[in-house]
């Protein structure tokens, strides 16, 4: 079972969780995930530059625009928008 925490319940949480794998859970995003933590410094480092940047030129709020419509296309499945599915991916079980 899983729970929520700081005022997101459990079905947002797993939303997140599965929707960042799908992103970064391929062989091409897992490969290069593994490269950022190897030779990319401090990866805590990194992540936290990023975020200040992106709220010192006003990209966060965008950033948060898009996860807020990825998440809206997006159920605990998988897509649910058919711009997204692929219906000859080996990976979508057909019904």
């Amino acid at each position: 079972m899983y729970r929520g925490s700081n005022g997101i319940d459990a079905e947002s949480k797993m939303k997140v969780i599965k929707l960042l794998w799908d992103a970064i859970g391929s062989e091409y995003g897992g490969r290069h995930e593994l490269y950022e933590r190897n030779y990319a410094g401090n990866h805590e480092k990194v992540r936290l530059e990023n975020l200040r940047s992106a709220w010192f030129n006003g990209q966060a709020d965008e950033f948060e625009e898009f996860t807020e419509q990825c998440l809206s296309e997006y159920d605990l499945n998988c897509w649910t928008d058919p711009t997204w599915i692929n219906p000859t991916d080996v990976s979508r079980v057909k019904g």
